[in-house]
């Protein structure tokens, strides 16, 4: 009977471990199988728009005449936007890395036979649409007429303008800086601060999660209103020369740094925060102050004319100077001070 050697078994097993190795030499050498190809959805009328994606490295610009009182609409999805104004007769738009966009005429005015309405988007078709028509990059930057009107919204976007007529702003996300606007401001973000120096008109601003800030702002005509609110945020107005303002916040400080004028109409609230009013000493108002678990403190003697108290509340009512002036000050809790000032009323 034949018995193999232990060479021999060696050399069986060494053979036939070469084999597998070449086996799968060979199957590594075989290409994988393709992908199958993708089939595009066309979506069909009435259908959402696809989600926004981001065309990244196009660097674009584009200009065009208009007229010096023009109207500009546009969206922002992402991106930091600087909006400039100048005294030239036309709008500029600079977009860098970011998404194509072009410029359409909605209206031109019947005496020059300019633009007086124009619409900026990544695709102008149409009318004025969903936000996949938004603009976004890296950086927009946007030239107008000193007499332009913005109406603007956007997802993600830090804001600054400057030296344009009006602007009606409102963003999801991100930090709103606004200069000398002549003619009237309506801000708003949901997540970010607002910020308002040296301009005119109606304001309105608005942040649910940021502080508030207006800075030597007065009205454009009488019986312009000052509105700030914030729900979680402080607010500071400072040489205002509103005589109607509302300021409000749910959590947060409020500072009012100016005069009260004669006939003005002024209220100062929030649910949980303390309230500092600084004026001169010899400003004309009369004082309605009410707090809970907090303290009412002036600098400035005044003349108490009633203090009424209820389980959660105190009621302070006081007079000073002539009481020209109407100020009702709430803070649920909080104190409320007022400090004099060496300004002039």
């Amino acid at each position: 009977m034949f018995v193999p050697s232990k060479n021999l078994i060696c050399l069986l097993l060494f053979l036939c471990l070469a084999g597998g190795l070449a086996a799968d030499a060979v199957g590594q050498e075989k290409a994988p199988p393709k992908a199958p190809k993708s089939r595009e959805i066309v979506p069909g009328p009435g259908a959402e728009p696809p989600p926004f994606v981001r065309e990244d490295g196009v660097t674009s610009e584009r200009s065009m005449s208009v007229d010096p009182n023009v109207a500009v609409k546009l969206c922002v999805s992402e991106g930091t936007l600087k909006i400039n104004g100048w005294n030239r007769d036309e709008v500029r738009v600079f977009v860098k890395n970011g998404r194509k966009f072009g410029m359409k005429a909605l209206e031109k005015s019947a005496d020059t036979g300019k633009v007086n309405w124009l619409w900026v988007a990544h695709s102008p078709v149409g009318p004025p649409g969903p936000a996949s028509e938004c603009l976004a990059g890296d950086s927009i930057e946007i030239d107008a007429p000193i007499g332009t009107s913005f109406d603007l919204s956007g997802r993600a976007a830090r804001t600054t303008v400057d030296s344009i007529k009006k602007i009606k702003v409102k963003i999801v996300e991100g930090v709103i800086m606004l200069r000398n606007i002549t003619g009237g401001i309506n801000a708003y973000t949901s997540q970010g601060d607002v910020m308002v120096e040296n301009s005119g008109g109606a304001i309105a601003l608005e942040s649910t999660t940021g502080n508030i800030v207006a800075i030597e702002v007065s009205p454009g005509q009488i019986g312009d209103l000052l509105r700030a609110k914030t729900n979680s945020g402080a607010i500071t107005l400072q040489k205002v020369e509103h005589r109607q303002i509302e300021a409000s916040s749910i959590s947060g400080s409020l500072l009012f740094d100016g005069k009260f004028l004669n006939g003005g109409i002024y209220n100062f609230r929030t649910s949980n925060g303390s309230i500092r009013l600084a004026i001169p000493a010899a400003s004309s108002c009369t004082f309605k102050a009410t707090y809970g678990f907090g303290s009412f403190n002036s600098e400035i003697p005044l003349k108490i004319l009633t203090e009424n108290d209820s389980p959660r509340a105190r009621t302070v009512v006081a007079t000073l100077g002539d009481g020209g002036a109407a100020v009702s000050v709430t803070t649920s809790s909080g104190s409320i001070a007022i400090r004099k000032t060496d300004a002039k009323p």
